[in-house]
């Protein structure tokens, strides 16, 4: 194992690309979550509520792939922040290792240089952000399309 620096621990270049990178995707994420809040969520309500429960469920289920998309967005994001920024030289290896740490799965190894590993938490953090804010959405949708079993 070999030294490392305080360089390598507190790289602040690559706290402030993750730290904007991050910001662009909970951006991204913030404008999906207000659509749906705004038109996918009220529309599964009128469907409800003029009992048509098929097709509530399909808007909800479009509502869960624009899920997808978004987060893929976000692995797009990372990726191509992590290769246009040169921590990774390959476009590819730098947007599957995205999906790899901001699933927080692990699938791939590691090929950021070590004083750029910082990013990895960052990108894991955004990740996880995202992913609860969906959960909370889904949620959200999920008392709309069944509104007789929401608590309250």
């Amino acid at each position: 194992m070999g030294d490392i620096s305080a360089y390598d621990v507190f790289n602040l270049k690559a706290i402030t690309i993750g730290c904007l990178t991050m910001m662009l995707c909970l951006f991204l994420q913030a404008i999906l979550v207000h659509v749906a809040t705004r038109t996918v969520g009220p529309m599964i309500g009128r469907l409800t509520n003029i009992k048509s429960p098929l097709a509530a469920q399909l808007v909800f289920l479009v509502g869960a792939v624009a899920l997808l998309f978004i987060h893929i967005l976000q692995i797009y994001v990372w990726g191509y922040s992590l290769y246009y920024t040169g921590v990774i030289n390959e476009p590819n290896t730098a947007v599957i290792f995205a999906g790899s740490t901001y699933t927080t799965v692990g699938f791939v190894d590691d090929p950021l240089p070590q004083k750029w590993q910082l990013l990895t938490v960052i990108m894991a953090a955004s990740g996880l952000f995202a992913f609860g804010w969906s959960t909370s959405l889904m949620y959200i949708l999920a008392q709309k399309l069944y509104p007789t079993d929401a608590p309250g």
